[in-house]
């Protein structure tokens, strides 16, 4: 089965009636992998929560609410997904590729914040991943760079993403730890 889509970007921009920034609607989807890397079995509420505590959202109401939770639902569906099918809540590419950038860091940020809002610390994690949280810092103080064609800050922008994808699966993976059917060799 499928993994729950995120809601349409722009009509999630109109829900928030400029209350929010298409960055920080980034953020808040990074906020939902977060948490969900964290604690795969949060919920809807303490997502809402969370978003309140880093003032994200002081208070979430009527259809951005029901966007909100629709994020942390697809969160939890695509990151549990076996077939690796998570999908960044980012701006379209018709946005100009600063506005992209910016959103892919404030993305990294939200992440950030949602993995260490779980108790305890994550000393656990290998040496591969705490590498990769470092490197999801970096990112989210990235700006685009100068005297680079567009094709080729088009292309490293692409790879970024696809990056802080497949390094949002390992921490994933990372944190759940064997669940009660997996073989262990």
């Amino acid at each position: 089965m499928p993994p729950v889509e995120l809601p349409d970007f722009d009509f999630a921009l109109s829900e928030a009636r400029g209350d929010l920034a298409a960055t920080e609607l980034s953020e808040c989807h990074g906020v939902a992998c977060g948490l969900v890397c964290r604690q795969a079995g949060s919920e809807g509420d303490q997502f809402l929560g969370l978003l309140e505590m880093l003032q994200l959202l002081p208070e979430v109401t009527g259809g951005l609410r029901q966007v909100m939770l629709q994020v942390h639902e697809s969160a939890r569906s695509q990151l549990a997904d076996d077939q690796l099918r998570l999908t960044l809540w980012l701006p379209g590419d018709e946005e100009s590729l600063d506005e992209r950038t910016a959103a892919l860091g404030q993305w990294c940020t939200g992440f950030l914040a949602g993995i260490g809002s779980g108790e305890g610390g994550l000393g656990t994690l290998s040496e591969e991943a705490m590498e990769a949280l470092e490197d999801l810092r970096q990112i989210a103080h990235a700006e685009v760079g100068d005297g680079v064609s567009d094709e080729e800050e088009e292309e490293a922008f692409f790879h970024v993403a696809e990056y802080i994808r497949v390094v949002t699966m390992l921490l994933r993976e990372e944190l759940r730890g064997p669940e009660s059917g997996d073989r262990i060799h």
